[in-house]
């Protein structure tokens, strides 16, 4: 039910567990417009899951079944200039680093405060692609690029490591904490300082 379960998999330190769209204001800014017209809900604008559901198993409203599914309006379009590629999402227009690794020279993983620098940093003063405002994405951002419950999570547009991928973002109730995104499809929170993961830039957006 797209009204009742965001359904994304939430780790927080070492426990596992469901969030649902209540608790996601207080731990997740901008939150999500919980006063939408569910009816018209799209996982577009907060990244939730959509299930792909075409059959309906109840005959009560409120199924996946029952809404549009945003699957398939995930577009992106993968761009080289000179030595750098780049993935645009043709949906919000969001410009990311194609392959981190290969193409921007982010071997290994960082700590939060380094991969800040990695984006504002690094890769402006390279002006990579051309550009001048890359940033470290926020939790959002990062997560609207996963297809939430298929496997891979992930567009052939994008080359990804199995790892989590640091976000602007920090945790609201602990400044020392700061939001990931694994790309096998979890969200969670993790110390800046002592915690190691990889990088993927963008640009673009309001």
């Amino acid at each position: 039910m797209k009204s009742s379960l965001c359904g994304g998999r939430i780790l927080i330190s070492q426990f596992l567990l469901l969030i649902t769209c209540s608790l996601i204001p207080a731990l997740i800014a901008p939150p999500c417009a919980l006063g939408a017209d569910i009816s018209t809900f799209s996982s577009a604008g907060c990244a939730f899951p959509d299930t792909n559901q075409s059959r309906s198993y109840t005959a009560t409203f409120g199924e996946d079944h029952d809404y549009a599914s945003s699957i398939s309006t995930m577009s992106f379009t993968v761009y080289r200039v000179g030595i750098a590629s780049v993935t645009v999402d043709n949906r919000t227009g969001l410009m990311w680093v194609t392959n981190p690794s290969a193409d921007a020279g982010f071997t290994g993983q960082q700590t939060w405060e380094s991969a800040l620098t990695s984006c504002t940093v690094t890769l402006n003063g390279m002006a990579y692609a051309g550009y001048t405002d890359w940033r470290l994405p926020n939790v959002r951002e990062l997560m609207s690029i996963y297809q939430w419950g298929w496997w891979p999570g992930y567009s052939a547009a994008f080359v990804f490591s199995w790892s989590y991928y640091w976000t602007s973002t920090t945790y609201a109730t602990d400044s020392l904490n700061a939001w990931f995104v694994y790309s096998g499809g979890l969200v969670g929170v993790a110390g800046k300082a002592n915690n190691n993961f990889s990088v993927r830039c963008v640009r673009g957006g309001p």
